[in-house]
C-alpha cells in the first residue's frame, strides 16, 4: 500500500529506481554505471534502461573520463538535482501526513519493532534439536 501510495505521489516525475540513481549520483558525484549497479543491487541491464531514461528526460549526463576517456561517468545535471530535491519533498511531505496520526508513544514502540526487524539473523541450521 506504502509503495503504491509512493509511486502515485512520485511516479508521474520519477520511479523508485530512478530516485534512487539519481540520489546515489548526487551523493557520490560522477560514477560508472557498473559503479552504481553494484551500490544499489541491481543489474547492469536495468541500470541501462533507467540511465537512458533519466538522460532523456535531461536529469543525468554522459560524460567522458578526463583521466581515462575509455570511462563514461554519469553526472547529475542542475535539472536533476532540482528534480531530485522536489521528489525528495514529495516523499516527505508524504510520510508527514502518514505518520501525523500516530501518537509519538506509538511512533516510539514503531521504531523500536523496526529495529528489531532490521537486527542481524542467523539462519544456519542448530544441530544440537
Amino acid at each position: 500500500m506504502v509503495k503504491n501510495e509512493l509511486r502515485n505521489c512520485t511516479g508521474q516525475y520519477l520511479n523508485s529506481t530512478e530516485f534512487i540513481v539519481l540520489k546515489v549520483i548526487h551523493e557520490y558525484g560522477p560514477l560508472k554505471a557498473s559503479d552504481i549497479s553494484k551500490t544499489i543491487e541491481v543489474s547492469a541491464s536495468h541500470i541501462t534502461a533507467i540511465t537512458d531514461s533519466l538522460v532523456e528526460k535531461g536529469f543525468i549526463t554522459r560524460k567522458r573520463s578526463d583521466i581515462d576517456r575509455r570511462r563514461v561517468e554519469l553526472e547529475i545535471t542542475e535539472k536533476g538535482k532540482e528534480m531530485l530535491k522536489f521528489a525528495a519533498g514529495l516523499k516527505s511531505e508524504y510520510f508527514q501526513k502518514k505518520f501525523s496520526h500516530f501518537t509519538n508513544e506509538e511512533l516510539e514502540t514503531f521504531i523500536q519493532l523496526l529495529k528489531k526487524l532490521n537486527s542481524p539473523f542467523d539462519c544456519s541450521v542448530d544441530s544440537e534439536k
